[in-house]
Order: C-alpha cells, then structure tokens, then sequence
C-alpha cells in the first residue's frame, strides 16, 4: 500500500516572533509547510510543487534562481525532513496574544500551550440563562460573582434562585410569599401573592360596577355608592337604554337584510348544483363509452409488457450478437405497435371530445376524469421507452465488459468531477463491472477523488470492490487473488504508479457477497493531488485507472 509522509499536525497560520529567510517557500514566500527540498539544496512547500510545474513541460528552472541552481523534474523534489524538524521547533506567539498572553512558544508546542492558556477564552457558567459573555481566567471570578447579570441570586422570601437582573421583577410579579398590601386600602394586614388573591374577590372595599354597565354605564364605587349613582343618574340610564335600544333596531334590519341575501344565494346554488347534476350524467355516459374502448388498448399494453419481459430474459442468456440482432428487430416491431396504439389513442380522443361538444349545452371541454384516463395511458408508453432505453444499457454494459481479470477505466471530465466531490455532490464514482471469466468473479472499482479517510482534501483514494456474481455458488470464497490498481501514465507511459495487494482472508470485503457488492477495500492514498494533477496524468480532463487481478492458480467452473 502506498502510504503519506505526513508530519506532526501544526497550528495553521501562526505568528512567528522572528525567523530566517530560508525558512521561506521560494514560491508562496511564506513560511514552508510540508517542506521539500530541490536537488540543488532549494526549499519549497508540498503543496507549491504543482504550482511550480502548472503549465510548463519538465524540468523547469529552480525558482531559487540562483548561478547554481538546476532544472528541476517532479522526482527531483524531495521531502526535506531536518528542514520540516527545523520549523516545527521556530518560536511563534500564542494565538491569545491579542487577549493579553505575551508567551512565545515552539510552534510544534503551540497547540499544548493554547489548551492550557489563561488568555483563552471562557464559556460564562450562566450561558444557559442568556449570559453570551466571553471570559479569560483572569476575571472569570470576578465576572460570575459581581458582574453577570445573569448570575443567580436567592429571593429574601421563597429563596428560589432567579437571575440578577430579574429579580426586580420576581419581586414585583411572581414571588408567592412577599408581603403585599391589599389594592383596595381596606384596612388588613399585609399578607402574601397567593393570600392576596382570594382576599381581592371577597374585599368589602372592592369596587362594584354599575348594574347599567351592559349599555353603556361605566362607574364603579362601593356598595353605598352604586346604590346613591342608581338613584341620582337616573335619567341618564334611560337616555343609554333608549340608544342601546336604538342600535339593537339598526342592527336587527341587517341581520334581515343579509338573511334575504343568504337566501337568494342559496336558490342560485341549488339551480347551479343541479345544472352541474345533469352534465355529471352526461360525463358519465361519455366516460363508460370510453371505458369499453380502452379495453383493446390495456390488451394490447399488457401484450408489449410481455414482449419486453421476455426481451430481457433473453438479453440475459444469449450471446451478444444474436441477442443486438434480435433486440433491434423487436425494437422495431414494438415501435410499430406503439404508433398504432397511438394513433387509435388520439382517434379516441376526438371522438371523446366530439361527445363532449354535443351532450353538454355550447362548447363543452371533455371530462376530467376522461383527460386523466388519457394521460395515465401516455405515462404508461412512457415506462415502455423507459425499459426499451434500459435495455440499451444493459446491452451497452455486455459490450464494454471484460472477463479476462482487467479493468480499463476511462474517466472523463476530471475537473468538474473532482470539484463535484468537494462540494460533497458526488463523493465516490463507480467503473462498470469487471470479471475473471465469463463464469468467474464479478468485480468493479471505487474512486474518491477529492479522497477519503486519511487522504480527504489531499490525494485520490481508489479502492477494489467485489460484487454478487451469476456464479458465486460455484467459486471458491473468500477471494484471494492478487489485485494491482495502476494510474497510467498518459505522456510517456514511463511514470505508471502502481499499488498491489493480496486478500486477507479474513477480511468481510472478500467473503461472499450477500448484497449487491461488499465493503471496498484499496488505498487511501493512492496519489496526492500535487502529483495526480500534471499533464502527465490528466490528459484533456481525462485520467486513465487500470485494474488487473492475477488469474494463477484460478479454476473456473
């Protein structure tokens, strides 16, 4: 398996106290990350290595520049291992300086550092009641015991536990036992919320309402006083019961009004409904003629599903040739039925819409239900050009197959496929299936090409599949035959990466499959990004995969 030079994981993007230039990438001129170093003893980053070459055929100057610099091929940059330990041990500031931390660290020890630091910022204890401030360790005390105003406080009378700047309110509204006064100034003693709110509906100084309050007296006062209002505003009362009674009229003649409206309406609906009755029947009529003629057409659909049942068995079982042979005359005679049918379908359908125009009253559109009927047979032609289309594939999957161990696999469009993979549309891709015979192990392959596990966001990660075979009750499990997974060189054909790899036989990916295809199995990190995307490899958007399985020692049945 080919395997990543990858280095201790870093903080991305500190600031160094001070360093040496060489320390700089002669591309990006910033500090070197994954350092490589130029057969002439230059310096530059991993991920410069494909920038450095974009566009230009090998080998390309060193970008040093310098009276001894030399050309430089791709295999001519190498890691730079004592440069990568040099940088890891450069002084950097911790990340918190902003926040007040002056200490300055090794940038491999910087991340340590940051865990622990006093200046990183702080969760306040009481942000699950609103508190959205951030803290240090420095006033973390402070704040959760003078400043947060959410930090919680004892009420002095239930002693619940509410919010510091709530608390006001608590007093106001909410607390059950605080000692509160009677609103009414009848003289008792101050008792608590839940006291005071039976006491409110029994106060003798409760203010009573005027017994004329329902048209339009709005006076309040106690017993004594409602009873000296009543006797005093007299006239006033019989001046809002003669109004009250006045409105009442007013508002009885539109009640009238809208209840003759209502009727009317009524009347119109019942003559509409029974017009709508009478085309009904008349739909109904049309509908069952219809009906009987689609009789002939659902025969003859059940006879072309038939038809292409049977085309796939065959499809399955005969040779190629035979079988394209017979498929296209098949074809033919299906398309022929299915412009009959058609024809009689649209000769239907005038003469559906014929009825329509003379039992209904004028221009009558033909029923919905008759247009539904129509279309569901459209959809149903549709399915057939569906299956007919599947069959095409099937036949095209038969003639790229091959049964003699390998797999070439043309993938096209590489860019719009890869960025597809990034932006998470379409993270894997599938070949078309593989076999060692024409009755042995059926097999495909797996690409991820913005990568997987280990390799995401930085090398293409292929893997090897095995799939559920016609023949697997009659080869020997679990798989053990020897895979090589090969990018072809495109330019040259001198700089193939290869990989290899026998079975474990212990492993589920190579055990008989009980579904579709087991676990895929391969490499992580095939080829880095850096190297996969040159001329080389990528010719007009295209990459080439080749997969080869050794077939010694294989007996098939």
């Amino acid at each position: 398996m080919m395997t990543s030079n990858s280095s201790l994981e870093l903080q991305e993007n500190p600031k160094f106290f001070r360093h040496d230039s060489k320390y700089d990438c002669l591309v990006c001129k910033e500090v070197l990350k994954e350092a490589m170093q130029t057969s002439c003893g230059h310096r530059i980053c991993e991920r410069c290595i494909a920038k450095l070459f974009e566009g230009k055929s090998e080998p390309v100057m060193c970008p040093a520049n310098e009276e001894d610099c030399e050309p430089q091929c791709r295999t001519d940059i190498t890691p730079d291992p004592s440069g990568r330990r040099e940088i890891r041990n450069l002084k950097v500031y911790c990340d918190y300086k902003d926040k007040g931390c002056d200490e300055v660290v090794r940038w491999k020890d910087l991340q340590g550092h940051m865990s622990n630091c006093k200046f990183k910022p702080i969760t306040c204890p009481n942000h699950e009641f609103g508190c959205e401030t951030s803290l240090t360790s420095t006033n973390f005390q402070q704040h959760i015991q003078n400043e947060c105003e959410y930090r919680q406080k004892e009420c002095q009378f239930c002693k619940i536990f509410v919010p510091a700047k709530l608390l006001q309110k608590h007093f106001d509204d909410e607390c059950l036992v605080v000692q509160l006064a009677c609103p009414y100034s009848c003289g008792s003693q101050p008792m608590a919320r839940t006291e005071l709110r039976n006491h409110m509906e029994t106060c003798p100084s409760k203010p009573k309402e005027c017994r004329f309050k329902s048209v339009g007296c709005d006076f309040k006062g106690t017993d004594e006083q409602v009873q000296h209002h009543l006797v005093t505003d007299l006239n006033k009362h019989l001046e809002n019961v003669t109004l009250y009674t006045a409105n009442m009229e007013v508002q009885s003649i539109g009640i009238r009004r809208e209840l003759q409206e209502v009727t009317a309406e009524r009347d119109q609906l019942r003559q509409e409904v029974n017009v709508v009755r009478q085309e009904m029947a008349v739909m109904k009529t049309n509908f069952e003629k219809v009906q009987n003629s689609n009789k002939e057409l659902k025969l003859k659909m059940v006879s072309l599903t038939e038809r292409v049942i049977h085309l796939e068995k065959q499809s399955e079982n005969a040779a190629k040739k035979d079988v394209v042979e017979r498929h296209d005359r098949d074809v033919r005679t299906m398309q022929t039925s299915l412009t009959q049918v058609r024809a009689q379908v649209v000769q239907l359908e005038r003469l559906s819409l014929n009825e329509g125009g003379r039992s209904g009253s004028g221009e009558t559109a033909p029923a919905p239900e008759l247009k539904r009927r129509l279309d569901m047979h459209d959809s149903q032609f549709a399915q057939l050009d569906v299956q007919m289309a599947e069959l095409d594939l099937r036949f095209q999957i038969l003639e790229t197959a091959s049964y003699d161990g390998t797999l070439m696999w043309k993938l096209r469009d590489y860019a719009r496929r890869k960025q597809d993979a990034v932006q998470g549309r379409t993270l894997s891709l599938y070949s078309q299936p593989f076999y060692t015979h024409r009755y042995g192990y059926k097999m495909c392959a797996r690409v991820y090409l913005n990568g997987d596990g280990m390799g995401k966001g930085s090398h293409m990660s292929l893997f090897f599949v095995v799939m559920r075979g016609e023949y697997d009750n009659l080869l020997p499990w679990p798989f053990q035959q020897k895979v090589t997974m090969t990018l072809l060189d495109q330019e040259t054909g001198q700089c193939n990466l290869s990989d290899s790899f026998r079975p474990d036989p212990t492993s589920s990916s190579f055990r008989k499959p009980t579904t579709d295809m087991n676990i895929a199995s391969g490499c992580p990190l095939f080829v880095s990004h850096a190297v996969l995307e040159t001329a080389k490899y990528v010719k007009e958007d295209t990459i080439m995969i080749k997969f080869q399985v050794d077939l010694a020692n294989l007996n098939h049945p």
